[in-house]
């Protein structure tokens, strides 16, 4: 059983790396970036259904059950019905508030959203639908 250590050791790593080949090609999905350090959740402005889970600054994928989907300001899955869910226009292009977060926004894009963090200092502004001095901004988010 001595021996066995790194034998594991080195197989579990090989399978780690081969899946992250695997997978590296077919993820479609933006994983966001865990700014703040502890322990949150992030929706997918991609789909409704998906969450990611940050843990001190790394985001983990997560999925709600069918029919439900996740709603970011109550940090859950909730039934469809019940859950507030952003997604984008399927044409043109805009700025939408994100509502976890005053200094973030999604930049839609022919239905595609890209998340979008503001400079040092400024906040969203949804009335001019870009940054803005913090003094001018009213949020509501849990920033």
């Amino acid at each position: 059983m001595k021996g066995s250590t790194p034998t594991l050791v080195a197989s579990l790593l090989l399978a780690v790396v081969t899946l992250a080949v695997t997978c590296e090609g077919a993820g479609v999905i933006d994983k966001p970036r865990c700014l703040k350090q502890g322990k949150y959740l992030v929706g997918n402005p991609q789909d409704c259904r998906s969450y990611f889970y940050c843990y001190e600054g790394e985001s983990f994928y997560g999925l709600c059950a069918t029919g439900h989907r996740f709603d970011e300001k109550r940090q859950s899955c909730l039934p469809s019905s019940v859950s507030e869910c952003f997604a984008c226009p399927p044409t043109g292009a805009s700025n939408v508030p994100n509502p976890a977060a005053c200094d973030r926004y999604v930049l839609c894009f022919h239905g595609v959203p890209h998340e979008r963090i503001c400079p040092a200092g400024l906040l969203f502004n949804q009335q001019i639908g870009q940054c803005d001095l913090s003094h001018k901004v009213t949020c509501s988010a849990g920033n």
